[in-house]
């Protein structure tokens, strides 16, 4: 923390005099109201020249040291004060001490726009309308997807619930750790929520509080100050090897004609390696020379997939008009239903995950865990246990890094053990 006197232009007759004030990071600048001869100001003391005779610049002098002993015990409050002053209280009181018309707080006070005013929600909104303006970008500099923008509106609506729930009607400087630890365990406590939801909730959070740092809303120590607790668990999620994708396909007998269609859209996800979002909405008539480019929903990212002999045949069965697809949640219901005819599904698998902030065992008959993205986790298991080259997998899958890559690898031990003993037996018969 520093307090600076600084004249506004040095090439004027005359100029005003401003202080600048550094607080953790954040810069406060202030207009005295005082104005000197850029002749008698000090550039190496950074403060104004005294002269026998001067009476005014004697008087400026006394004044402005009155000022920087009364802003030191202001930084004083905010850093050691019982209770301390957040940033806007300082702020405030720094600019009702000066209390010049020029001060951009004084400014947006007159016009009612005072910075910090609103609450915390109405921040979040805020940050919503600039994110949907394309105001606020991408760390590429792009204009956010609609899943990213609802991602931030879900989230600004479970924290409107339980700011209501506990009567809260919060700044965002006034948002204190206690507040986010209590927010976190509603989620996770009351709601149930996992870890990896959790973790996104919390990054949405983190991103409103970025923003109004680069704002100057609020000091960039906050974001050092408040934790939020975004970190994400690997889960026991299933793959289907390549032999029960075939039993899968090989089913006849459906209860309602929706099994049958969400089995093959299903099997077109574990050939494809394309997530529900896209294999959902696939347009047949986008594949050209026996394969088909398209642009992926969630990232973005342009893809080129190969079409498997299996994938044509679905398309040829519908004559390359595939049915709509059931929602997402819906989807996951049946696909279960279908699995459920699956004899090799019938086996328990155990889950561990963490539940309520305990580490929890749940097993269920295999099939039960059957959902939407087990297609696209069993296209890359499947792809990677036979050797295909994971920079192909990628390209397909269309995953960034090969860290994000390998979360969606769930091959057993006993598979790589396998997998190890025929590169060992195809050395042995090569003489190598």
């Amino acid at each position: 923390m520093s307090v600076i006197f600084r004249i506004l232009n040095k090439l004027a007759l005359i100029t005003s005099i401003i202080i600048d004030v550094s607080v953790d990071g954040a810069r406060i600048k202030l207009f005295t109201g005082y104005k000197t001869k850029v002749a008698d100001w000090d550039f190496k003391k950074g403060f104004v020249k005294t002269y026998p005779g001067k009476s005014t610049n004697v008087l400026i002098s006394r004044r402005l040291k009155e000022t920087e002993l009364t802003i030191y015990e202001y930084l004083d409050q905010y850093r050691y004060g019982k209770p301390r002053l957040n940033f806007i209280e300082l702020e405030e009181k720094l600019n009702q001490l000066i209390d010049n018309p020029r001060t951009s707080f004084n400014k947006n006070k007159k016009s009612g726009v005072g910075r910090g005013e609103g609450t915390f929600l109405n921040f979040a909104d805020y940050f919503i309308k600039d994110s949907e303006a394309g105001v606020r970008l991408s760390p590429t500099k792009k204009k956010l997807k609609p899943s990213t923008i609802n991602s931030f509106k879900t989230t600004r609506k479970k924290m409107s619930a339980f700011f209501n729930a506990k009567g809260w009607d919060l700044k965002i400087w006034e948002l204190t750790q206690e507040h986010i630890d209590m927010l976190s365990d509603h989620l996770i406590l009351d709601l149930e929520w996992s870890m990896n939801t959790h973790a996104k909730f919390m990054m949405d959070l983190l991103q409103i509080f970025k923003y109004a740092v680069k704002l100057k809303k609020l000091p960039p120590a906050i974001l050092t100050e408040l934790k939020f607790d975004t970190s994400r668990e690997e889960t026991d999620a299933i793959y289907i090897t390549m032999d029960q994708i075939k039993e899968m396909y090989a089913i006849k007998k459906f209860d309602l004609p929706e099994q049958e269609v969400v089995r093959d859209m299903f099997v077109i996800g574990c050939f494809t390696g394309m997530r529900f979002s896209d294999y959902s909405v696939l347009d047949p008539s986008a594949i050209r020379n026996n394969r088909l480019s398209f642009i992926q929903v969630k990232t973005g990212a342009k893809v080129t997939i190969p079409i498997h002999p299996i994938v044509n045949e679905i398309l040829q069965k519908y004559k390359y008009v595939l049915p709509p697809v059931p929602r997402n949640n819906e989807f996951n219901a049946i696909i279960k239903t279908v699995g459920e005819k699956m004899p090799s599904l019938h086996v328990p698998f155990t889950k561990q995950i963490t539940y309520k902030r305990e580490l929890v065992e749940i097993e269920k008959m295999k099939y039960e865990f059957l959902m939407t993205h087990t297609a696209r986790r069993s296209f890359c298991s499947n792809e990677y246990i036979r050797g295909t080259d994971p920079m192909i997998i990628m390209s397909i899958s269309g995953h960034k890094s090969y860290k994000s890559f390998m979360r969606y690898i769930k091959v057993s031990g006993d598979q790589f053990a396998d997998k190890m003993e025929k590169i060992w037996q195809e050395r042995e018969e090569k003489g190598l």
